[in-house]
C-alpha cells in the first residue's frame, strides 16, 4: 500500500503561484485505485496536500504548470510498472516529470495522473568509476555535486535547473560536447518501462531499435528511469559569465563569429545572448574552458567593453555550473523555439540582433518579460554522433529562441511572433547558404507543434513511427503530452 495522503475531489485552494478555485478533479477515483497498489517505495500525493502538490507540479514556466487530479512519486520501476498498467486499462491523461523545465504546455503536465519522478535521485559509480548510473528523477545541480568527489563528470546540462530526463531523452547539448557529443552519444543504457508495464533495458546490444528511439526521441516509448552514461575525468575549469552593453553587441557579434570559425581547441565552448529590452539590447556571454586557465581563443574578446565579468581561473566544475542563475523561475508563462545552421555569417547575426532590437523595445506592450536569442558556436561535435533519432553528425548550431510573459491573454501572440521570428531568421540563414535540409529542430529547444519530420528528418520519423508500433502498439503514451510522432 502506497502512503496514503488525504484527498479531495474539489476543493479551493491556493497553490503559491496558481489558485484553484473549485476545481473538479475528473481523476480522482483513478488515483485511489493506483494507490491501493503502490508499495511503500512510492506515494500519492492529492490536492489538498497545497506545499508537496505544488513542488511535485511546478515547471521553469508558469504556462507548463496544470492541476492533476494527484501526483504520483514513483520509487521503483515496479510501482512504475503498476501505474501504467492502470493507466492503460482505464485511458487515463498523465504526464511524467523530471526536472520541470519543458517548455512546451502539457508536455510533462496533465489534469489526470502526474508521474513524478523525484524519488529517483540515485548516482551509482561502476567499481572502475568508468560509467555511472543516474535516476532520471534529478537535476544536473544534484548529479555534479554527487559525482565530484569522485573526480569524475559526465556530458550533461549546462547550468543548473534541467532535470536528467528530458534533457537526456531530448538529445543533450552540453559544455563537453565538443569533445564527446551529446548527452545521448555517450548514455551506454536505458532503464526503461515499457507502456505494456514490461520492465526492460536498451542499449546498442539488446533492444537497439529501442536505443536509437530514446536518443532524441523523448517520451514517446515508455518510462525511462535512470541511464548509465559514460564518465571521465575532471579537473579544475575556466570561465564564468560576461554582461556587454548594447555599444559592445558588434564586435561581440565579430568575436564570436570568429570563435566559431576559428576556434580547434574542442575543450572551449562559448554561449552569446542577446536580451531585448525597450531601452536596448544587452549581451550575456557564458564562456568555458575545460582546464584551469583562460586559453588563446578567447583573446577574440579582449578590449570589448563590458559591464560586468564573473570569468575566473581554477575553478570547481561544481562552483562554474552554479555561477548561472537558471533555478525555476514561477510567475512567468513562455517558450523556447529552435532554427539550426552549418555556421555563423555576418548577416546571420545581424539578423537576430535586429530582431532582438525590435521585438525587444515593444515587448512591453504585451506583457513581455524576456527576448532571448542564444547563439552557441560549437566545432565539429558530430565526429561523435552514435545513431540516434535526433540527426546532429552534421554538427548543426542550434539557435535558441527564449520569449516569456507574464499574461495568458497574450500566449497565442508570443506564439505567433515567436514562429514569425523564427521564419526570418531560416530565410536569411537560406540566402546564406547556411541552412540544410538534413539540419532538424533541436528537441530541448523545438516549439510546440514541431512536426516529426521537422525534429528528426522524414526517415528517421518513419523509423519512430515503426519502433512505436512495435513497443507501443495500443497508444498508451499519446495518453501523455509531447511531440505528435
Amino acid at each position: 500500500m502506497g502512503r496514503l495522503l488525504p484527498l479531495l475531489g474539489a476543493l479551493a485552494l491556493s497553490l503559491g503561484c496558481a489558485t484553484v478555485e473549485a476545481t473538479v478533479f475528473p481523476y480522482t477515483s483513478i488515483c485511489q485505485q493506483i494507490n491501493g497498489n503502490l508499495t511503500s517505495a512510492s506515494d500519492v500525493i492529492f490536492p489538498i496536500q497545497a506545499v508537496s502538490y505544488q513542488q511535485q507540479t511546478q515547471h521553469w514556466f508558469l504556462s507548463s504548470d496544470q492541476n492533476p487530479s494527484c501526483v504520483v512519486r514513483v520509487g521503483s520501476a515496479q510501482d512504475i510498472s503498476r501505474v501504467l498498467q492502470i493507466i492503460r486499462d482505464t485511458q487515463t491523461p498523465f504526464a511524467v516529470q523530471s526536472g520541470g523545465h519543458a517548455s512546451n504546455p502539457g508536455f510533462s503536465s496533465t489534469t489526470g495522473v502526474h508521474i513524478s519522478l523525484s524519488l529517483l535521485d540515485q548516482v551509482v559509480l561502476s567499481p572502475d568509476k568508468k560509467t555511472v548510473e543516474i535516476g532520471f528523477g534529478q537535476t544536473w545541480a544534484d548529479v555534479y555535486d554527487k559525482l565530484e568527489p569522485h573526480g569524475v563528470n559526465v556530458v550533461g546540462g549546462r547550468v543548473v535547473g534541467p532535470g536528467i530526463g528530458g534533457f537526456t531523452l531530448g538529445g543533450g547539448y552540453s559544455w563537453k560536447t565538443n569533445q564527446f557529443g551529446l548527452t545521448c552519444d555517450t548514455v551506454e543504457l536505458f532503464n526503461i518501462v515499457l507502456p505494456n508495464g514490461t520492465i526492460t533495458t536498451a542499449s546498442q546490444s539488446y533492444n537497439q531499435d529501442l536505443f536509437f528511439a530514446l536518443k532524441g526521441g523523448k517520451n514517446r516509448f515508455g518510462i525511462v528511469t535512470s541511464a548509465v552514461l559514460r564518465t571521465h575525468p575532471q579537473s579544475r575549469v575556466w570561465g564564468g559569465l560576461r554582461i556587454y552593453p548594447s555599444t559592445s553587441i558588434p564586435a561581440l557579434l565579430n568575436a564570436t563569429r570568429l570563435f566559431q570559425t576559428e576556434n580547434t581547441d574542442p575543450k572551449a565552448g562559448l554561449i552569446t545572448t542577446l536580451e531585448g529590452g525597450a531601452l536596448g539590447t544587452t549581451a550575456l556571454v557564458l564562456m568555458f574552458y575545460d582546464g584551469p586557465e583562460k586559453p588563446p581563443i578567447f583573446d577574440l574578446f579582449d578590449g570589448i567593453p563590458f559591464l560586468v565579468s564573473g570569468t575566473l581561473p581554477n575553478r570547481k566544475w561544481t562552483n562554474f555550473i552554479a555561477s548561472f542563475p537558471a533555478e525555476l523561475k514561477l510567475n512567468l508563462r513562455g517558450t523556447f523555439a529552435s532554427v539550426s545552421t552549418s555556421t555563423l555569417t555576418t548577416r546571420f547575426l545581424d539578423a537576430i540582433k535586429n530582431e532582438t532590437d525590435s521585438i525587444g523595445l515593444t515587448k512591453g506592450l504585451k506583457t513581455g518579460n524576456t527576448i532571448s536569442y542564444d547563439i552557441e558556436p560549437f566545432t565539429n561535435y558530430g565526429v561523435h554522433a552514435t545513431d540516434s533519432a535526433f540527426p546532429h553528425a552534421d554538427s548543426p548550431l542550434p539557435l535558441n529562441l527564449y520569449f516569456s510573459w507574464t499574461s495568458a491573454a497574450h500566449d497565442e501572440y508570443w506564439h505567433n511572433r515567436m514562429k514569425q521570428s523564427l521564419a526570418m531568421l531560416k530565410q536569411v540563414a537560406v540566402e546564406e547558404g547556411i541552412y540544410s535540409d538534413s539540419f532538424t529542430s533541436y528537441p530541448n529547444y523545438a516549439i510546440s507543434g514541431t512536426t516529426a519530420e521537422e525534429l528528426y528528418g522524414a526517415a528517421n520519423a518513419e523509423r519512430l513511427r515503426e519502433i512505436r508500433d512495435i513497443y507501443d502498439p495500443a497508444r498508451v503514451m499519446d495518453l501523455a503530452g509531447g511531440f505528435d510522432i
